[in-house]
């Protein structure tokens, strides 16, 4: 039975992430279904387009429809209410709900607009105003129904692709869907209760921008025959006003007004802006505003294009730059599609390329050298960059080769960060650093440029084509350089092929799984049996009294050893405590080492899969390992033998126990040669290149180390798989000898029906023999590690597993019924949080 105190574990005891992350949900379902069910009233904004009339006519002019910029812009629209006051006909202001505009078909958004709007139009022809992507609206209107459009007004509208962002119109697809994704994430992740729906910059607003087809926008522009006016900010930075500029020489009939202002006008300029509109519309109305003649031809090839100049040019050169920060590739791939069309000269945009990543590169560099080693261990460094990375580039630095490193960094994927920050944790000269890496920079970018600019324009030319699937031709295009860098370009080296190699073989073995895809089945089953017995906690039950949850994970080390600490098959164990001083742990460490002898294990006592451990080899290591303890750990003696590990189970209330499997963890070696470094013999090694990532890590501070000829290099420190040991699954070894062993010293705690214990015996014939030494036991759900056994296969090593995690869910609900006291819920969540969670990884063994 668990002992009394655990009753009393409360919510608060639970990780605050657990908290915070299960309040989080629960706000996030909460806001779902209010926008759902309490949103959806009569009151609620309409789903549909509607022309409202604004203004009644004050004379014989023709309607004026205004179009706005953006969706839900609200009543408060100036432009609509100086044309009111003015304009001497009606005045009709198109509204332009967010719901609407999210339905649509991304290729067609523009056309289904203007096909509703037409159909609510005034009788006879009509003065169409458009702002922003208004514009893009009465455009699409004025193409499809020219007789009813008496004229086209353009307020800072988009125009020619050319002038617009980044100046092409699949570059700006790919800068719009990044800032579309942004929105669509704040959207369904955060519980807004329909807060965010109400704001002018929302989802349907980053919508517009990416859904809506502009590469057809100059051939509209050239082919409109009518009257038209330009009107444009001389300081929007946006759509500059070259755009607008660009957009006069499409329509050679077009009035250009360049005006004071931004993106949007103040209300004084606006004003003004609404007195030219009404005198352009005066003018047409008295066929005095200029026309294209209907012999001009609308198909001749358009004006020359040219190069990004003033405020625009610097305004692209550092939106090249910024972008180089989220994406230096993809970045220099655009860049050269933009030399290939003019928008921008080479040399410029290389410059702006190298200067953007090298600026990059710096940051990182002064990262590591003024936050030092311990900002690793915080966001979002420690998810970008690991320990043991940096001390691989240590050793490589080390190295004669070591400045060679750094600048073939910049053409190895996944290296750059690491790299750099290393260099900086290092101290390396700075001069002498930023020199190479700005020339590495410099010789990377042309090469990419070069590659935008010969497959950027076919591409371009296919792109209308498919236009309609913009979202996922950029998400296939960001694709396609991933497998290319990750993929390809490692293939041209031999390290990298070998890599490729661990690479597909990870993808291809079940067994090389990672532990959260390959056990998910057995977890789902664990959750949906337990479900069924009416306690999400009955596997805890199957060994009352067995630690504080009948040994499952998070409940510590030695309190489930010191049930058999009398035995001389235990391996001898001492705790550690955090709350004793320094000197106290030091002081009985060194005595257990003077009596045990060195090497000896050091591992926390709540932890799993051999996270935190340490090997210890002598006096100096262990007092620096034991300073400052922020936790309990458990010191053993390394105890010579192979390691075996065995599952065992017998019913309660029953006598007789069962040996339910038996794997064997064998050393991976690699065998030295006199010339090659370890980090070689390990890429070379057929079976060491499975798990070649997690060797490296373990042995990252000897990788440039050159074992001798005939030298064996153990891999693996412990016989965990976590650190990197083969699992063998072997019932031949199973015997009533070993059955009988492993039963009589599992029944000195009566409580105990299931149990994994990990052994050491000399050889297989020891163990056959019933002869071992125990150095860990587990309890509830430590199934065995057959599924890891590559001869045996994932399918025939599941029905063993199962079989497994069944008998001790039925020992666990027997005991239920026998009126065992259940282990609450979140006592359970908050060990296991525990032990699943450490920051630290097991430590890197130093070879002697």
């Amino acid at each position: 039975m668990p002992p009394a105190h655990v009753k009393h574990v409360a919510v608060s005891r639970l990780p605050r992430r657990w908290l915070f992350i299960g309040a989080y949900l629960l706000l996030l379902v909460c806001s779902w279904v209010f926008q759902r069910f309490f949103e959806s009233t009569p009151e609620a904004p309409p789903q549909e387009i509607r022309l409202v009339n604004v203004g009644s006519p004050k004379g014989s002019s023709l309607p004026v429809v205004v179009i706005p910029r953006l969706p839900d812009v609200g009543d408060d629209h100036t432009l609509s209410k100086e044309l009111i006051v003015q304009s001497n006909g009606a005045v009709y202001r198109m509204t332009w709900p967010a719901a609407y505009f999210q339905k649509l078909r991304a290729d067609s958004s523009a056309h289904d607009i203007a096909e509703d709007l037409i159909r609510q139009l005034p009788q006879g022809r009509v003065h169409l105003v458009g702002e922003g992507m208004g514009g893009v609206v009465a455009l699409e209107v004025a193409s499809v129904h020219p007789e009813r459009v008496a004229s086209l007004s353009f307020v800072s509208s988009p125009g020619a692709q050319e002038y617009t962002v980044l100046g092409n119109a699949v570059a700006n697809k790919f800068v719009y869907f990044f800032h579309h994704a942004a929105f669509v994430l704040v959207d369904n992740l955060t519980p807004h209760f329909g807060l965010a729906n109400r704001l002018h910059m929302n989802r349907a607003y980053s919508s517009v921008l990416f859904d809506t087809d502009l590469t057809q926008s100059s051939e509209k522009l050239a082919k409109w025959a009518g009257p038209s006016l330009l009107i444009h900010g001389a300081d929007d930075w946006v759509t500059p006003a070259d755009a607008a500029r660009y957009s006069a020489k499409l329509m050679p009939q077009a009035e250009l007004e360049i005006m004071d202002g931004g993106r949007t006008f103040s209300d004084e300029i606006e004003k003004q802006a609404v007195v030219k509109i009404l005198k352009f519309h005066s003018k047409v109305e008295s066929n005095q505003a200029a026309v294209r003649p209907a012999s001009t031809s609308v198909v001749g090839s358009y004006p020359e294009l040219v190069n990004s100049g003033g405020a625009r040019y610097w305004i692209l050169l550092l939106v090249i730059i910024v972008c180089t920060f989220v994406a230096e590739d993809p970045t220099c791939l655009a860049c050269g599609l933009l030399v290939s069309q003019g928008v921008i000269d080479f040399t410029s945009a290389a410059l702006a390329c190298t200067a953007g990543i090298f600026i990059g590169d710096m940051v990182l560099y002064a990262l590591g050298r003024t936050l030092g080693r311990d900002a690793l261990h915080y966001a979002p460094l420690k998810w970008i960059v690991k320990e043991h990375q940096i001390d691989q580039m240590a050793g490589w630095f080390s190295s004669p080769r070591g400045m060679l490193v750094i600048v073939s960094s910049r053409f190895i994927p996944a290296s750059r960060v690491p790299t750099f920050i290393t260099a900086g944790l290092l101290r390396l000269s700075l001069p002498r650093l930023g020199a190479l890496l700005f020339t590495a920079a410099l010789v990377w970018t042309p090469v990419l440029m070069w590659l935008g600019y010969t497959f950027g324009p076919p591409f371009m030319e296919q792109f209308p084509h498919y236009k309609k699937y913009a979202a996922w031709i950029i998400i296939g295009s960001l694709a396609g350089i991933w497998f290319l860098t990750h993929w390809v370009l490692p293939a041209l080296t031999w390290r990298g092929r070998r890599e490729l190699v661990m690479k597909f073989r990870r993808l291809t073995r079940p067994t090389l799984w990672s532990n959260a895809f390959l056990y998910l089945p057995i977890r789902i089953g664990i959750l949906l049996t337990s479900i069924r017995l009416w306690s999400l906690t009955a596997f805890a039950s199957a060994n009352p009294g067995f630690g504080r949850m009948g040994g499952f994970i998070g409940d510590e080390k030695s309190a489930l050893l010191e049930h058999f600490e009398s035995d001389p098959r235990t391996c001898p164990t001492l705790r550690l405590l955090a709350e004793d001083s320094n000197e106290a742990r030091v002081a009985s460490a060194r005595a257990f080492a003077g009596k045990h002898g060195f090497a000896l294990i050091l591992k926390p006592e709540i932890a799993e899969d051999g996270a935190g451990l340490r090997i210890i080899q002598g006096d100096e290591a262990l007092v620096a390992a034991l300073q400052n303890c922020t936790e309990d750990w458990v010191l053993q003696p390394r105890l010579p033998g192979r390691e075996f590990e065995v599952v065992w189970r017998r019913a309660p209330g029953s006598a007789n126990g069962l040996l339910m499997a038996v794997v064997e963890k064998r050393n991976v070696t690699v065998v030295g040669n006199g010339t090659r470094a370890l980090e070689e013999l390990i890429h070379a090694d057929d079976i060491a290149i499975n798990r070649a990532e997690l060797y490296l890590h373990l042995h990252s501070r000897h990788l440039t180390e050159i074992p001798a000829a005939g030298e064996s290099v153990i891999l693996n420190p412990t016989g965990s798989y976590a650190h990197g040991a083969d699992c063998v699954y072997r019932p031949d070894l199973v015997t009533d000898a070993l059955r009988d062993s492993v039963t009589a010293y599992c029944r000195q705690f009566p409580g105990l029906h299931y149990a994994r214990l990990d052994l050491r015996a000399v050889d297989e014939q020891e163990l056959s023999a019933g002869k071992f030494r125990v150095t860990e036991i587990g309890g509830c759900c430590h199934v065995s590690s057959v599924v890891r056994d590559t001869s045996l296969g994932v399918w025939n090593a599941y029905p063993i597993m199962w079989r497994q995690v069944r008998l001790c869910l039925q020992a666990g609900a027997d005991n239920l019924r026998l009126g065992v006291r259940p282990v609450p819920l979140t006592f359970v969540l908050t060990r296991w949080s525990q032990a699943r969670s450490r920051s630290d990884t097991f430590a890197i063994v130093d070879r002697t």
